[in-house]
């Protein structure tokens, strides 16, 4: 009677494919440059979409990485953040920024015009970085 589990066993583990060659690497592969760079750049949180200013074709692009987000994961949310640099003067960051908020709004309402709820889609605006973008993050 112990025969039969052991076979089973034997058949379940015989159909299975061993493990690549980089599954117990000993010395795994790391990141490259460039992504250890943009993962600093962001602070740990790689922008899905950055649109530039005067930006007018986004839609399209935005459309298919938004869907490409949705359909790794259905229930993300979006975070659309309009960023300017630092410049020391509060009144002109703030100005900057709000300089930047149409954009922004244009592009939070496309994610919403292309089927994602509203209440998944959410704005911001920072003093970060080196240019004046927006950024549309997946949470």
């Amino acid at each position: 009677m112990r025969r039969i589990p052991v076979l089973l066993s034997a058949l379940v583990l015989a159909s299975c494919a061993p493990p690549g060659r980089q599954t117990f690497s000993p010395t795994p592969a790391g990141p490259d440059t460039q992504t250890v760079s943009a993962a600093d750049a962001f602070h740990n949180r790689i922008p899905l979409v950055s649109v530039l200013p005067d930006t007018q074709d986004f839609q399209a692009p935005l459309r298919n990485a938004v869907n490409q987000a949705l359909a790794i994961k259905p229930d993300a949310a979006f975070q659309v953040v309009a960023e300017a640099p630092a410049t020391g003067n509060p009144d002109t960051d703030a100005k900057t920024l709000a300089g930047l908020t149409p954009e922004a709004q244009a592009i939070a309402k496309a994610i919403v015009a292309d089927g994602v709820a509203a209440s998944r889609v959410s704005t911001g605006a920072k003093t970060a970085g080196l240019d004046q973008v927006v950024l549309v993050y997946v949470k």
